[in-house]
């Protein structure tokens, strides 16, 4: 009996220390209105759904696991932040899913919170995925749409850094990181920004992986990645506005990029043209569709070292190409009713017809 009674309560036990799940509406009809609400009640390694709607920004103080509906524009389609977001450095293993994060903090060069995503020193394993993080800042000097702070480790996959409201992309930062951050970035846009992946005061011992993205500036010169970084950059489209120059930092390998202007060191690159995508517009990636365009030069163009398209086909350039192509409008991988119509009335004991409309991502 004893026995019995010790793996009852080591069930009940376990029962009680699983993670639960939150849910967030800004119209009032799940749990909390706010995300910061929900954070405050959440314990570490709970998830949080956030439905569309508009939010404020917030600040994740544990590890915990954000997922919105995306990040397009449609009916219940968006999970727009209106604020700044942070990460501390005790929110490790922290996940953002899905968001549509908005700001337009204007002076990024300093250790302010000048950045729409801060992800603090010493934060590691975050993972950002299908997130579209926006600066609209009218001033292009020192705008920066994420930092990543001394000794942190972030991964990236599916995002988009949009400077979005500035007449070019001179002095402005995409990812600013700092001594001893790891990077990982894969299938991201940097759009109108002119240095993609930057440094900011000393920047010992970071480091950068970054594979299929996408950086492109209007009337600025191109820095993919700057600064004191060792890494790898590959099958990345590099396309700077005729009459500027695209310019790279000797500790990054670059390998099977597509460029505009001047090609990147190494003899595997091949030179493109905006045509190359179905509508590349340097300046507006909610403009752009990055799709390869038929024929394209950068079809098929990737290291054929790499993993290959999901179609079997060696890999393409771009945010499209490999095993994780970027999915567009940020739909999550977890389900999302994102619209419902109910009538406002019935016949008595008659039939009342709800309509509804989900969708979920693929998982990878």
């Amino acid at each position: 009996m004893k026995t019995i009674m010790f793996i009852l309560a080591l069930l009940l036990g376990m029962y009680a220390a699983q993670a639960e799940i939150l849910k967030v509406a800004s119209n009032g009809t799940q749990q909390y209105s706010q995300i910061s609400a929900a954070i405050g009640a959440a314990s570490p390694s709970d998830t949080i759904l956030v439905l569309g709607g508009g939010y404020s920004g917030f600040v994740v103080d544990k590890k915990l696991v954000l997922i919105g509906a995306g990040t397009g524009v449609g009916i219940g389609e968006g999970v727009l932040i209106n604020g700044t977001v942070e990460v501390l450095d005790n929110a490790d293993s922290t996940e953002l899913r899905s968001l549509w994060i908005r700001s337009n903090p204007a002076n990024g060069s300093s250790d302010s919170l000048g950045a729409v995503l801060r992800i603090r020193s010493g934060a590691t394993k975050v993972f950002v995925w299908r997130c579209f993080v926006e600066n609209y800042s009218s001033s292009a000097s020192g705008v920066t749409t994420c930092w990543a702070g001394v000794n942190s480790q972030a991964e990236f996959v599916q995002c988009t850094f949009w400077g979005s409201d500035v007449a070019d992309a001179s002095g402005g930062n995409g990812v600013l990181y700092r001594s001893g951050s790891n990077l990982t970035l894969q299938s991201c846009v940097f759009a109108n920004i002119e240095r993609g992946i930057h440094a900011f005061s000393a920047t010992t011992g970071a480091s950068c992986l970054v594979s299929h993205c996408v950086f492109t500036t209007e009337n600025s010169n191109l820095y993919p990645v700057s600064g004191a970084i060792a890494g790898v950059a590959e099958n990345c489209a590099i396309m700077s506005e005729s009459g500027y120059s695209n310019l790279y930092t000797s500790g990054i390998s670059y390998s099977y990029c597509a460029y505009s202007n001047q090609a990147p060191p190494g003899a595997t690159h091949v030179a493109a043209t905006p045509a190359a995508f179905v509508n590349l517009v340097l300046a507006d990636a909610r403009a752009s569709d990055y799709h390869v365009a038929g024929g394209s030069v950068v079809q098929d163009a990737g290291n054929p070292m790499s993993p290959f398209d999901l179609d079997g086909s060696r890999a393409d350039i771009g945010i499209y190409g490999g095993q994780h192509p970027y999915v567009d409008g940020g739909v999550p991988d977890y389900p999302f009713a994102v619209q419902v119509e109910v009538p406002y009335s019935a016949p008595l004991n008659g039939t009342m017809r709800i309509w509804g409309r989900g969708r979920v991502g693929p998982g990878n």
